[in-house]
């Protein structure tokens, strides 16, 4: 039963993540800013929008390593929480291995979201083995954990697949999910010239 429950999620989660974006889109710039505005232990408050500047976010490197998003300012980045039971995780995965050479000037941050959405999966090395192993090697992939924090601050609402499209200034310019279905726009943001 968890399991149909965990494919129906999966399957409506694009639609909901449209319609919530794409309304919040469709409002002014000042209230864009409402999108996600959280409270969390080590931030006063942090507002995750479309046009806004990314909040800082620390996560862990499968190797262990500690890593901030903010080492990445001057790199484009797309910073995807994803649960590693989630069917659209895996297409999405194996979509943009697929489109890896088109994607090489984005760095792609992939992480396993605090608490894997609520549902048990393998580790994101396993996932990433099973689903894109390619990537693993590739120099602009990063596969990690997120903190709970980060959780908190980027996916408080624990979407099994959601990212975000960074500037090289540190600037929101995308929220979506389901990368397979949204390929094209992330391969026009690698392309875009932002600055």
């Amino acid at each position: 039963m968890k399991k149909i429950i965990a494919i129906g999620i999966c399957c409506a989660l694009p639609v909901i993540v449209v319609l919530i974006f794409g309304l919040a889109k469709s409002k002014p710039e000042s209230n864009d800013a409402q999108i996600f505005s959280n409270s969390s232990a080590g931030l006063e408050k942090a507002e995750v929008a479309r046009g806004r500047p990314a909040p800082e976010a620390v996560f862990t490197a499968i190797d262990g390593r500690e890593i901030r998003l903010s080492e990445f300012k001057g790199k484009k980045v797309m910073f995807w929480f994803l649960a590693t039971w989630c069917p659209s995780c895996i297409t999405g995965a194996q979509v943009l291995a697929q489109n890896n050479d088109e994607l090489r000037n984005l760095t792609i941050i992939a992480l396993e979201t605090y608490g894997n959405a609520g549902y048990r999966g393998p580790s994101i090395e396993e996932f990433a083995k099973q689903s894109a192993p390619d990537t693993l090697s590739a120099q602009n992939w990063l596969w990690g954990n997120a903190s709970r924090e980060a959780t908190n601050v980027f996916n408080p609402t624990n979407f099994p697949d959601v990212y975000f499209l960074i500037d090289e200034d540190g600037i929101i310019r995308a929220i979506d999910g389901a990368p397979s279905a949204t390929i094209n726009k992330i391969i026009q943001f690698t392309n875009e010239n932002t600055n």
